[in-house]
């Protein structure tokens, strides 16, 4: 195809190309993975459990995976990871309660995996980061991001970073826990009805990945959002008619919201924080004037050509896809 065989020039020079993807056992990373397997690349995958992701050194394609144990906040273990690589991929980051961990993790993790690709002699940086990602957002998760994408451009200025909306896909985290609640229940609770979002495809923001390594999208700032805008409750019952169950939406008030959120950030899963109460104050939308998908050449995936294609199962089937 065309576009593989443009993927295959993504760096300059010739031959295979070393890429280091940080966090590339996770949701998004296993697509990126096999992404930059399948165009010919050399992909040194970080992982604070290489052991359980083993499975992706199958990936089809002319490239090949390494494995390597590495943390964001450990400066010898990136060393490892970055050495003779040419361009490097950020995706780490965590939403937690506990706001140290946040800051740890988001900002300072960010921080020294710049300054050590830098250091390595790192030509192409890209940065995973979010809608919403904002000094002045409600919630510290969003402030954490921003905080992470002014760090890492203040040791890589042409860094290109990527925000994505909800991102959805077979083994998501939003769509299948909901589909999951709408299946052991009666009820489907209904946060921030009137917050709107823009859902993204994981292939079309792994593929998003992927292109802004190209040396011409050096700099770039993408918001990564598919076709469909849709309120939490709009998306909710098209959770329900996906999944081909029938439930009373039941709307939950930003009072009772938080307070059922002081309980489950105990929990072991942290199913709902107060801190993504707030953010769910704030439309989580691409911005009027951003870079888009679009502009990377990739016309977005809806949620209608995939979800119901795996939403539509046993409870046994939405559990494992859950927490896959």
């Amino acid at each position: 195809m065309k576009e593989n065989r443009e993927m295959e020039k993504l760096f300059s020079g010739a031959g295979q190309q070393k890429v280091a993807v940080i966090g590339g056992g996770g949701f998004i990373g296993r697509s990126l993975v096999r992404k930059l397997v399948a165009t010919g690349h050399v992909v040194r995958v970080g992982s604070q459990d290489p052991e359980k992701i083993q499975g992706l050194g199958k990936a089809r394609g002319t490239g090949r995976v390494e494995f390597l144990k590495t943390s964001v906040n450990d400066a010898p273990q990136l060393d490892c990871l970055f050495d003779g690589v040419d361009a490097v991929i950020n995706l780490v980051s965590v939403m937690t309660p506990d706001v140290q961990t946040l800051h740890r993790i988001n900002v300072e993790g960010a921080r020294l995996a710049a300054v050590r690709a830098h250091l390595a002699g790192v030509k192409h940086y890209v940065h995973m980061s979010a809608i919403g990602a904002s000094l002045t957002s409600p919630g510290a998760y969003g402030r954490s991001k921003a905080a992470a994408e002014r760090v890492v451009r203040d040791v890589f200025p042409d860094a290109r970073l990527l925000r994505p909306s909800v991102v959805f896909g077979t083994d998501d985290s939003f769509f299948n826990l909901f589909a999951l609640i709408g299946a052991l229940s009666p009820v489907l609770p209904v946060f921030a009805g009137r917050t709107y979002y823009q859902p993204v495809f994981v292939e079309d923001v792994a593929e998003a990945a992927l292109r802004l390594l190209q040396p011409e999208n050096a700099g770039l700032t993408v918001e990564a959002g598919g076709p469909d805008i849709l309120s939490m409750r709009e998306l909710m019952a098209f959770v329900l008619e996906a999944s081909g169950r029938k439930r009373i939406l039941l709307p939950i008030p930003q009072v009772v919201a938080r307070l059922e959120a002081t309980v489950l950030e105990k929990l072991p899963g942290h199913l709902l924080t107060r801190d993504q109460v707030a953010m769910m104050s704030v439309d989580n939308v691409v911005q009027p004037g951003a870079e888009t998908l679009q502009t990377l050449g990739i016309h977005p995936a809806s949620m209608g050509m995939v979800v119901p294609g795996y939403l539509n199962g046993s409870v046994c089937k939405l559990y494992r896809q859950l927490k896959a």
